[in-house]
């Protein structure tokens, strides 16, 4: 399991886009994690076959992924606001969602309503 701390730093290691899609380790995907994720690269797009069709996270255009890094059970995916977490030893897909921070004016509302 990776730590609160760690999803942290990997948010803050990764806060902007590279260059290019170049930049990314994309090799990691085929290398390291499970067969059974069968990732794809479609043209611009990263797809994540172990995903459902449905899901925001299946296709994603390479452009809005941010980081590629290697854990000792996962490889994770990084997003803007999202880390996309692919098992190594076994197909498995843990999606951690950035918690959305109050703007100024939800805490000027909020301490308003309160009195």
């Amino acid at each position: 399991m990776i730590s609160k701390k760690a999803i942290d730093s990997i948010y803050k290691l990764h806060s902007t886009a590279p260059e290019s899609p170049d930049c990314l380790d994309i090799m990691l995907l085929f290398e390291k994690i499970h067969p059974d994720h069968k990732i794809e690269i479609d043209g611009e797009n990263l797809i994540i076959n172990s995903v459902e069709q449905w899901s925001p996270f299946h296709r994603i255009p390479l452009d809005r992924i941010f980081g590629i890094v290697d854990f000792e059970e996962n490889v994770a995916v990084v997003l803007r606001n999202s880390i996309i977490f692919l098992g190594k030893r076994v197909p498995c897909v843990n999606i951690h969602i950035k918690p959305q921070k109050d703007s100024f004016m939800d805490k000027v509302k909020s301490m308003l309503s309160k009195n």
